[in-house]
C-alpha cells in the first residue's frame, strides 16, 4: 500500500504560533510500521499545487487531516485529485471531519476518520489494500451513494506508549524553523476531564475525558530523537493543562532526562486553579520557561458562561505565584461572549493589568463546530453566517450578535489591553531562541 498523507494548510497565513501538524504525523508513524509506504505533502510553503500531480500518480490512497479553517482548502485539493484519478480513495481525518462527518462527507471525500484515528486510520488503509470498500470499521465513516454509512466511534489507546512517536523525519523542520516556528512540538498525554463550552465536546470525540499520560521514558526518548533531528533544544508541551500530569511525572521526568544527559528549555499551558509552587519549581528545574494561560475574562459572570470551574482569584495567584519564581506568563484573552457588557470589559482590562502578564493573546469567542457553544448560538439565532476561513479566531471577527455590546466596544477593551502588553507571544523571548538554534550532536 502507497500512502499519500496531505496537510492542506495552503497558502493560509498562519497567525498564530506555527506548529507541526502531529496528528496525521502520528498516522504516518503508524502506517509505516505496519509496511506501508508513506509520503507526506506539507502545502504550508507552497506556492502551488503541482507536486500533487506526480504523487497523486504514485499513491493507492490518500489521507488528509484538517480542521475547520482548512476544510475548503482540504476540499479544492480533493477536487484536484478526483480530476486526476477519480478512483483513488481520499480520506478525511481530523477536527472538522470528526465535528461535521456527514458534512464533510457530502462534499466527496469517500471516507472520514473519526476522532483518534491511528488505529481506525490503519485499518482503513489495510482493507484498501486487500481490495475491500473499507466498511464496518469503527470510528471509519463512508458513503453509498447519498447514504451516509455510520460505524461506532472507535475506543481511545488506553496506552499512548504502544504508539510509535510521529513521523518527524517526514516533516520539513529547517524551513519551518527559518519561518518563525521557535518550539517543536511534543505531546505529553491525551484527554481532558474539564468541560469548556467553547471546546467541549469535540475534544472529547478526539482525545476523551479521561486523561491518558504518557510514560516519562517515553517522552524522553522522543524528545532526545527529536533534538538529534533538527538540533534544537526549546520544546512545546502541546498539552491543555500540564499541571495534570502532577508532580510525580515531572519528578520521573527530570531522572529520565538526566539519565539521557539532555538539557531543554520547555513552555506550555495550564489552568490557573491547578497549579502549586513545588510543582512549578519542579517544572523550572527542568527548564520550564513559560506558562500560558486561559484566563479569558475578568468577569466571574463570563467566566461561568464558559464553564471554566475556576475563580478570577486564581488567575491572579497563578500569575503572581509565576512572576515570583522568574516564569514568563502568556494571558489568553476571549472577548464578545452573549452576556458580556461593557462593565464585563472593564474588569477584564482591570485583571490583565493586575495580573502583568509578558504577552497576551485576544480573540472573539468563535463557537467552533462540534462544541456546545456552537450549537447553542444557532439554536439562539445569534450565530452569524460564518465562512470556513472565518473559524480562525486569531482574525478577531465577531461571528455573533451581541445584545449588550457592538464592535466599538470590543475594540476599545482590546487596544486597551494592547496598550498594556506589548508581547503578542510569550515563547519567543530573544534569550531562550539564541540558545536553541544549533546544537551539535
Amino acid at each position: 500500500m502507497k500512502a499519500l498523507l496531505i496537510y492542506p494548510r495552503y497558502k493560509w497565513p498562519e497567525i498564530g504560533q506555527m506548529q507541526e501538524p502531529l496528528g496525521i504525523l502520528y498516522i504516518a508513524s503508524v502506517l509505516r510500521q505496519n509496511g506501508m509506504e508513506v509520503r507526506f505533502l506539507d502545502f504550508t510553503f507552497k506556492q502551488s499545487l503541482d507536486e500533487l500531480t506526480e504523487a497523486v500518480n504514485w499513491a493507492d490512497a490518500v489521507g488528509m487531516s484538517f480542521s475547520s479553517v482548512l476544510f475548503s482548502r482540504a476540499a479544492h485539493i480533493r477536487e484536484q485529485i478526483k480530476a486526476q484519478r477519480p478512483e483513488l480513495p481520499v480520506i478525511a481525518g481530523g477536527p472538522h471531519p470528526t465535528a461535521d462527518p456527514e458534512g464533510t462527507l457530502k462534499t466527496g471525500f469517500d471516507y472520514l476518520v473519526m476522532g483518534e484515528g491511528e488505529q481506525s486510520a490503519l485499518e482503513l488503509f489495510r482493507a484498501l489494500e486487500q481490495g475491500k470498500d473499507g466498511r464496518g470499521i469503527d470510528g471509519v465513516w463512508t458513503r453509498n451513494g447519498e447514504e451516509i454509512v455510520k460505524t461506532p466511534l472507535r475506543s481511545f489507546v488506553q496506552d499512548l506508549d504502544t504508539l510509535p512517536f510521529p513521523a518527524r523525519d517526514l516533516f520539513d523542520y529547517q524551513t519551518y524553523l527559518k519561518s518563525g516556528m521557535s518550539q517543536i512540538g511534543i505531546c505529553l498525554a491525551r484527554g481532558c476531564p474539564f468541560a469548556c463550552r467553547f471546546c467541549k465536546p469535540m475534544q472529547d470525540l478526539i482525545f476523551g475525558r479521561k486523561l491518558r499520560k504518557r510514560g516519562p521514558a517515553s517522552v524522553a526518548e522522543e524528545i532526545e530523537w527529536a533534538i538529534k533531528l533538527t538540533g534544537h533544544t526549546f520544546f512545546l508541551f502541546r498539552d491543555d493543562n500540564l499541571s495534570s500530569l502532577g508532580l510525580k511525572w515531572f519528578q520521573e521526568f527530570r531522572a529520565e532526562l538526566d539519565q539521557r544527559k539532555l538539557k531543554i528549555k520547555f513552555s506550555g499551558q495550564t489552568r490557573v486553579n491547578d497549579l502549586s509552587e513545588e510543582l512549578v519549581k519542579e517544572m523550572k528545574d527542568l527548564g520550564l520557561v513559560g506558562l500560558a494561560f486561559g484566563v479569558e475574562s475578568g468577569s466571574q459572570k463570563v467566566i461561568d458562561y464558559y464553564n471554566k470551574k475556576f475563580k478570577v482569584e486564581d488567575s491572579v495567584a497563578a500569575f503572581e505565584l509565576c512572576h515570583r519564581l522568574g516564569i514568563g506568563t502568556h494571558c489568553f484573552i476571549m472577548l464578545g461572549a452573549p452576556p458580556e457588557t461593557r462593565e464585563d470589559l472593564q474588569m477584564t482590562i482591570d485583571l490583565v493589568k493586575r495580573i502583568g502578564p509578558e504577552s497576551v493573546t485576544i480573540s472573539r469567542l468563535t463557537p467552533a463546530p462540534g462544541t456546545y457553544l456552537h450549537s447553542e448560538t444557532i439554536e439562539q439565532g445569534i450565530l452569524k453566517p460564518v465562512g470556513w476561513e472565518d473559524w480562525d479566531f486569531y482574525k478577531n471577527q465577531t461571528p455573533l450578535k451581541l445584545e449588550h455590546l457592538v464592535e466599538a466596544d470590543l475594540m476599545k477593551a482590546e487596544n486597551e489591553i494592547r496598550a498594556m502588553v506589548k508581547g503578542s507571544v510569550l515563547y519567543p523571548r530573544q534569550q531562550i531562541v539564541s540558545c536553541s538554534q544549533a546544537v551539535k550532536m
